[in-house]
């Protein structure tokens, strides 16, 4: 049998042949720079577009049948055909429907470093739950408003979902068709000048920040939980680290007197070193014997099941775990700011020590100072939180004080 069965591009005629046919291409002799390809055990077909390229003859995929419109794809034809004959790259034509951007913004920012672990993971889930599901099947033609509006909007509120996630899945499709049309993909933006505020209105953000009144809570709520998670908020509490850093941390970061936290792994792609205390000293020789014993030799303070470091899943159930009232782990960060500048430590020591960007000459010119400044804030603060009840950083502050190393 032959592996070319011609027919009419028609809705009909593709069922006839993906059911009926074992050939696994489909043809019209009036159209003959398109062609199908059964896939997907013959419930689908992929949709190309053959162009010249070189000498040579180039395939073009135009999205999937039946989500692709084959009507629409045809009345559009001549234009296409007509840009090629023109010399122009019809790039735009592998982005047809809403899935088709998506699965290339994906591809696309996985390798991109200089946006965060944590955005790339986010988009790639937002697009898979929400988008998807949603606005798969839209053609980027016919996207509009309300389409976002009806299909995105409306649907997530039904299925209870808050409207500031609702916004930021919203503002991953914006970000997909805003790159695409920066990289020539796409001729316009059909979202150009949508926001969410225009389909719900957005609460405001919740502010549920920590206070000194609060510490005997917290300390109380850590000394619950288990060993890793108690660890990896005290690091927080004691040096304003954000989460994401913090679970990234490795034993070879803290070597002699700092705690240096490699570009990589922070919010502004700067190196950050952090001056360790005697009782931060104490308290990562403590954690380092529990690990050995419980876990065995690791890289990561905070090792993973599964994977050499835990999940960033895992440390936001950690943080869902220690709460006695609604807060988020940046309050941690919050309050240790808030406790530094209280106690009237210089206003660029203390943005220093949470990593908050400087001038580069600043940085340069004032650096040594700012070391020495830095150590004798975080000595004070640690103090402060022995003082406040924090009984198992006093205890490290013993040991740290009998056990003059810098060795963990």
């Amino acid at each position: 049998m032959s592996s070319v069965q011609y027919g009419k591009l028609n809705d009909s005629q593709i069922k006839r042949w993906l059911a009926d046919s074992s050939s696994r291409e489909f043809r019209d002799h009036r159209y003959p720079e398109l062609r199908l390809r059964a896939i997907s055990k013959r419930g689908r077909a992929s949709v190309h577009l053959i162009l010249p390229s070189d000498g040579k003859t180039a395939w073009k995929k135009q999205g999937n049948w039946p989500s692709l419109c084959l009507k629409t794809l045809v009345n559009d034809l001549p234009k296409r055909l007509a840009k090629v004959a023109a010399g122009e790259v019809v790039n735009s034509a592998e982005l047809v429907t809403v899935s088709d951007l998506l699965n290339w913004y994906v591809g696309h920012i996985q390798s991109n470093t200089t946006l965060s672990k944590s955005w790339r993971r986010n988009c790639k889930s937002m697009s898979k739950t929400h988008l998807h599901p949603r606005l798969g099947d839209v053609l980027l033609s016919q996207l509009d408003f309300i389409t976002v509006d009806t299909e995105l909007v409306k649907t997530m509120l039904a299925d209870e979902y808050a409207p500031h996630y609702i916004r930021l899945t919203a503002n991953v499709l914006k970000r997909a068709l805003s790159t695409a049309c920066d990289l020539r993909l796409l001729s316009q933006d059909p979202l150009a000048g949508y926001r969410v505020q225009l389909s719900l209105t957005l609460p405001p953000e919740i502010d549920a920040p920590l206070s000194e009144a609060d510490l005997n809570a917290l300390f109380s709520s850590l000394k619950s939980a288990n060993k890793p998670c108690n660890m990896l908020f005290m690091l927080m509490i004691m040096f304003g680290s954000r989460i994401d850093e913090t679970r990234l941390a490795k034993w070879s970061h803290f070597a002699g007197e700092y705690w240096s936290i490699p570009a990589l792994d922070t919010k502004t792609k700067q190196a950050h070193r952090l001056p360790l205390t005697g009782a931060a000293k104490g308290l990562l020789r403590v954690y380092k014997r529990w690990q050995l014993k419980h876990i065995g030799k690791r890289e990561y303070l905070f090792a993973g099941d599964r994977s050499e470091v835990v999940s960033i899943r895992t440390v936001q159930y950690w943080s869902e775990s220690i709460r006695f009232k609604y807060f988020t782990s940046h309050a941690l960060r919050k309050l240790c700011r808030t406790i530094i500048a209280d106690m009237g430590v210089d206003t660029m020591v203390g943005e220093r020590i949470l990593n908050h960007a400087l001038p580069l000459l600043l940085r340069t010119y004032v650096r040594t100072s700012l070391d020495s400044g830095m150590l004798r804030a975080l000595n004070d603060y640690h103090m402060y939180l022995i003082d406040k009840g924090c009984a198992e950083l006093n205890r490290a502050g013993e040991q740290g004080d009998e056990q003059k190393s810098a060795g963990l």
